[in-house]
């Protein structure tokens, strides 16, 4: 009797053990998610792209994340150096499109918008437009660095800046 007790009791454990790991999983995946580490350097980069429009400066060193996509190796430096070489344009995207799309002054929270808009500045000097591309290039760069993706039930979804 003593023996089939203890395997009962050894059930039960058991049971609740496997009931305790299902909770967590189901917790992890439906309310926090599973961390995909994007942001991540993983190595050097050696896919297409071309950075030459960064002048080489090594604040805007680009390595690979694990997915192979380009990232900045600091990102936060690469942000502030970005927004004194592509200052004019920066600006000019502020000055032009502020009330249109009530947008708010450069920024880590907000550079998407920046960078939608910065290969359509409004203006005949060559430097800034140029500038403005070279701003969205940046940007889309910078916005793999920033990644923070995580599995859920709906499939992989990217952390709100």
């Amino acid at each position: 009797m003593k023996v089939k007790n203890r395997k009962v009791k050894i059930f039960f454990f058991a049971l609740a053990g496997v009931i305790i790991i299902a909770a967590l999983f189901f917790y992890m995946a439906l309310f926090r998610g599973f961390y995909a580490s994007s942001d991540k350097p993983a190595g050097d980069y050696s896919g297409p792209a071309d950075f030459d429009f960064l002048g080489g400066k090594e604040v805007y060193h680009v390595v690979a994340n694990k997915y192979g996509e380009p990232i900045f190796e600091n990102s936060s430096g690469a942000f502030d150096e970005a927004e004194k070489d592509y200052g004019d344009a920066i600006q000019l995207i502020y000055d032009t499109f502020r009330s249109e799309y009530n947008l708010s002054p450069f920024s880590e929270n907000n550079y998407q918008m920046y960078m939608a808009l910065g290969w359509q500045l409004p203006t005949d000097n060559e430097v800034v437009r140029k500038q403005g591309s070279d701003l969205s290039k940046f940007l889309d760069i910078y916005e793999n660095s920033e990644k923070r993706w995580f599995l859920t039930p709906v499939g992989w979804v990217r952390e709100a800046p």
